[in-house]
């Protein structure tokens, strides 16, 4: 069982929409429906946040293992029965998205920018064997 059909088992149980979920998390529904689609894997933050909003064991939602529910801890419901988190979580949760798709975003352009500069060592590489093939012709 794939993290998106774990996800989808827990959210039916629960009796969540993709809708209800996204809100609570303040993401997109397009985000969640990646994840119930298997076309996206949420982030190490993403996923404890998820973990926690549903009441389930991070490493289970990941991977199958271990114990399906967190002990001691429900889903975070207010007195409604409307999902949702704390306000203080809520913001918690915003800001550490943020952090994280801001560090992905930086480490996606440094990988990009050692992409180029391993294209550039490679043609000075060509170059200096091309240049040390002529010399040792002379020779």
């Amino acid at each position: 069982m794939s993290l998106s059909e774990r996800l989808q088992e827990v959210m039916d149980e629960k009796g969540f929409t993709k809708y209800r979920v996204a809100k609570a998390l303040h993401m997109s529904a397009t985000t969640i429906s990646n994840y119930l689609n298997n076309k996206t894997n949420p982030d190490t933050t993403k996923l404890e946040v998820i973990s926690l909003l549903l009441g389930v064991n991070r490493k289970w939602l990941l991977t199958g293992e271990g114990d399906k529910y967190r002990k001691g801890q429900a889903a975070v419901e207010d007195v409604a029965g409307d999902l949702s988190v704390r306000d203080d979580d809520s913001l918690m949760a915003r800001h550490l998205v943020v952090i994280v798709d801001k560090q992905a975003s930086s480490l996606k352009a440094k990988d990009d920018e050692i992409k180029k500069l391993m294209t550039i060592n490679e043609e000075l590489m060509n170059k200096l064997t091309m240049l040390l093939e002529k010399l040792i012709e002379k020779l």
